[in-house]
């Protein structure tokens, strides 16, 4: 299931992408809904292994409750036994006060979860609702596709996708703790009132 609140953005995605997204497209167990992701897992009593959050920036109106307390609840609930939550975060336009309250947020659902960095701008966190995350895995680049598209960002060996963890959660709740920053909620929302100013300060 692909959820995707705007059309054109379906079909910027197919005359954009063109081969890397066609399955999606193609493969006669793809269901594309457009919906509002909230509303999607609302209505639905779907479980998934995995689902993978890539919303707008959070200074998007309302895309803030995408990296909520309650919506990562939804998640949870929505996730089969060992299922995997990826969840995608800028990191430009955004200060280190709101990605605390993001994963402060994320701390309350999840049990563990691991930062990644993509590139010089971008955070990816893998999070586990229930237990510990286990280690990288080589079957990978078993895959000749997909190990040819890594190999386009530099990523070559499970070395170089290792390099770019920031850390667990055991290693960055203290730091979180720090800048005592709260839990980004629908009922609080701290993202949603920061992450306008942190945009137009530029802050990175």
């Amino acid at each position: 299931d692909t959820i995707e609140i705007e059309p054109a953005m379906v079909q910027a995605a197919k005359i954009g992408f063109g081969p890397r997204v066609s399955r999606a497209f193609t493969d006669p167990r793809s269901q594309i809904v457009i919906e509002d992701a909230k509303t999607f897992f609302a209505i639905n009593n779907k479980k998934y292994d995995l689902i993978v959050s890539e919303p707008s920036n959070p200074w998007v109106s309302g895309v803030a409750s995408l990296f909520s307390k309650e919506f990562y609840h939804t998640i949870n609930r929505h996730l089969n036994h060992d299922g995997l939550l990826v969840q995608w975060i800028q990191g430009y336009e955004i200060n280190f006060k709101l990605v605390a309250s993001i994963l402060n947020a994320l701390s309350t659902e999840f049990e563990d979860f691991a930062v990644y960095h993509t590139d010089n701008a971008n955070l990816l966190i893998v999070a586990k609702p229930k237990g510990k995350l286990g280690g990288l895995s080589p079957n990978i680049f078993q895959d000749k596709q997909l190990a040819a598209e890594m190999n386009q960002v530099g990523i070559r060996s499970i070395e170089d996708l290792a390099v770019r963890k920031l850390g667990n959660k055991a290693l960055l709740s203290p730091l979180m703790a720090i800048y005592a920053a709260p839990a980004n909620s629908d009922y609080f929302p701290y993202v949603d009132l920061h992450a306008s100013r942190s945009r137009f300060l530029q802050q990175n």
